[in-house]
């Protein structure tokens, strides 16, 4: 059996929760004012949500040690095997199509950003099976669409040539 060191990288975590904290926080502060009742109401829980956010990377970074992260990235770097490569290739593939997916959704709807986007990961994980992937992307996308907008009353971007 391998006998494999794990790696510390709560340092790393800290600060990058409590980055996404203020930047949640800022978009938190951006959310209209209610012109009935109390105008702060809409964007209360996401403003506690953000200071939560915050409290809990300032937390993990108190409780962390910043040598212990570059011991754990020397670590990964002398662990990684072949799955492990592949796992972080599907891992930057996902973010990248995730990105990819936020900056097409609004211009091209939900139904064609979502087929996209789930072609992209259904082709990571198995390309071999392209017309089931297609397949499942197409009646993925068209059944929450559906179910949204006709069974929730949920109205999700259109597509920018058909409006249905």
């Amino acid at each position: 059996m391998e006998n494999k060191q794990t790696a510390n990288y709560d340092f790393l975590i800290g600060l990058i929760t409590i980055v996404l904290g203020i930047v949640y926080g800022i978009f938190a502060f951006n959310i209209r004012r209610s012109p009935i009742g109390n105008p702060f109401a809409p964007s209360m829980f996401p403003f506690m949500l953000a200071g939560f956010m915050v409290l809990m990377g300032v937390i993990v970074l108190l409780r962390s040690n910043p040598t212990e992260l570059k011991q754990a990235f020397s670590i990964s770097k002398s662990n990684r095997d072949a799955d492990d490569i592949k796992g972080n290739k599907m891992i930057s593939i996902t973010v990248l199509s995730g990105i990819i997916y936020a900056l097409m959704f609004e211009h091209f709807g939900y139904v064609i950003s979502t087929i996209v986007f789930m072609m992209i990961n259904l082709f990571v994980t198995e390309p071999e099976k392209r017309i089931r992937n297609l397949i499942v992307a197409l009646i993925f996308s068209l059944v929450v669409y559906y179910v949204f907008f006709y069974m929730l009353g949920i109205s999700l971007p259109m597509m920018p040539f058909v409006n249905w």
